[in-house]
């Protein structure tokens, strides 16, 4: 069986991240997931750079994870699923025709994003893990962020649960961090790419599409 690999942030998810999405979502609805003292922290954070999201997540201190899981669930399913253009919802489920393996591996937070499984009807979910400890997670990443090379590595871990030939599957993958991912698959996709990955792709003749 082969399988197709979506990132999300940046591919399924134009132009923004499942997580600063989130951290909007909480704020605007009333479905507030952190202390009152951090709220006016969270609503300066969604305007830093994307490299802020990434390295940081202490602002997830002390959330109860229970709180978390259901917040997200409501988000997935109100806001995040709506954010997906058309052109992929379509792609997604011309792959499902085919039979293959349907799974996202991306570097947002798993617990934020586990729920597109069933929105999605895909096969799996993998995203960046928060370390737990009593019910709350601590504002500490459990294992490195998933991306480059660690995409491969979970994108491989993924293969021998799911029983898929990562090498002769497809992926889809924006930024310049996707290569190491694209470049192992029979049938790599560059979607919105970024300058870099854009160059990468027209060297290598990997087709490149936009979804808006």
């Amino acid at each position: 069986m082969t399988a197709a690999l979506f990132d999300l942030d940046g591919t399924l998810l134009p132009g923004t991240s499942a997580e600063r999405e989130f951290i909007r979502f909480a704020l605007t609805t009333g479905r507030q997931t952190a202390p009152k003292a951090i709220r006016a922290f969270l609503s300066w954070f969604i305007h830093i750079p994307t490299r802020g999201v990434r390295s940081n997540k202490t602002y997830f201190g002390g959330v109860e994870v229970n709180l978390l899981s259901e917040t997200a669930e409501t988000f997935c399913r109100q806001q995040l699923t709506r954010r997906i253009p058309d052109q992929a919802q379509r792609l997604i489920a011309a792959q499902r025709t085919t039979g293959d393996c349907l799974g996202i591996v991306s570097g947002a937070p798993e617990i934020l994003i586990t729920p597109l499984r069933d929105l999605l009807d895909l096969d799996f979910v993998v995203g960046t893990k928060l370390t737990c400890k009593q019910g709350r997670l601590t504002g500490d990443l459990d294992g490195p962020r998933v991306s480059g090379r660690e995409k491969v590595r979970q994108a491989d871990q993924a293969a021998r649960t799911y029983k898929f030939d990562l090498r002769e599957s497809t992926a889809y993958g924006n930024a310049f961090d996707d290569r190491f991912l694209l470049a192992e698959v029979a049938r790599p996709v560059v979607v919105n790419p970024d300058i870099r990955l854009a160059r990468l792709a027209r060297k290598k003749g990997w087709p490149i599409c936009i979804f808006s």
